[in-house]
């Protein structure tokens, strides 16, 4: 009889969870996974709501081929059962090459590509950057070289003539080289674009569906009752208390 009492006791415990703890269900995309203030929770489906201590709460989702869901979800108390349904949205190819027409590497960045996408907003950067600087010395040295025909036209010293014709060669040659430079920069910003571009059609990521590799663990059978094997026999919810 006695250990009969102890018995129900202890179902009596196991099924009412443990104390102080908020409840959140949540169900999202086969095989996304979750993360609760910084914490991997596993993958949807999940095996069941999750206790909680109240508080504050960080979640975040992903899925290959997705954009990343975040939300911020606050448990004001002990009898407090939240529910929430994750919904992740398709990467769009259109907008990920055509933020790219805009500045190289942005369409990356969308991705979450973001080492790719620094790589091509330093090419385009780096490119605008050196062609302007190009462009400038080349606007400079035109003006140079006008004055000098001016004043080679006006010369009638000899040796005035021969040294403004030097100079004038100089410049001009000068003049050329900032040309070529800037026409390179411009090459340079032009080539991470189209690069970029195409980079996205390449890499364009899957969207990937499916249960996840790895399910909460509970500690207990799809009918509710207690897993032998386990020893996580806390609660017949999805069997995790965070305390952050």
């Amino acid at each position: 009889m006695f250990r009969q009492i102890i018995s129900i006791a202890l179902l009596v415990a196991v099924l009412s969870g443990p104390a102080g703890a908020a409840t959140l269900e949540i169900t999202g995309p086969p095989g996304a996974s979750l993360t609760i203030n910084g914490q991997a929770m596993g993958f949807f489906p999940l095996t069941g709501p999750l206790d909680l201590a109240p508080g504050t709460y960080e979640l975040e989702s992903e899925l290959p081929g997705y954009l990343t869901y975040e939300n911020t979800v606050r448990l004001d108390g002990d009898a407090d059962w939240r529910f929430l349904t994750v919904r992740l949205i398709p990467f769009s190819k259109s907008t990920a090459w055509k933020s790219n027409i805009l500045f190289a590497g942005l369409g990356q960045h969308y991705l979450g590509q973001n080492t790719r996408g620094i790589i091509y907003n330093i090419a385009e950067g780096g490119g605008l950057l050196v062609a302007l600087l190009a462009e400038l010395d080349r606007n400079n040295l035109s003006n140079d070289y006008l004055t000098l025909q001016d004043d080679y036209n006006s010369s009638i010293n000899a040796d005035d003539i021969s040294r403004y014709r030097q100079e004038m060669d100089q410049t001009y040659s000068e003049m050329t080289d900032a040309e070529d430079l800037r026409n390179l920069g411009l090459l340079v910003a032009g080539g991470a674009i189209v690069v970029s571009i195409i980079d996205v059609f390449l890499t364009f990521p899957g969207v990937e569906a499916g249960a996840g590799p790895v399910p909460l663990d509970t500690g207990y059978h799809d009918d509710g009752m207690p897993n032998p094997g386990n020893d996580s026999l806390t609660s017949v919810h999805a069997a995790l208390r965070l305390e952050f």
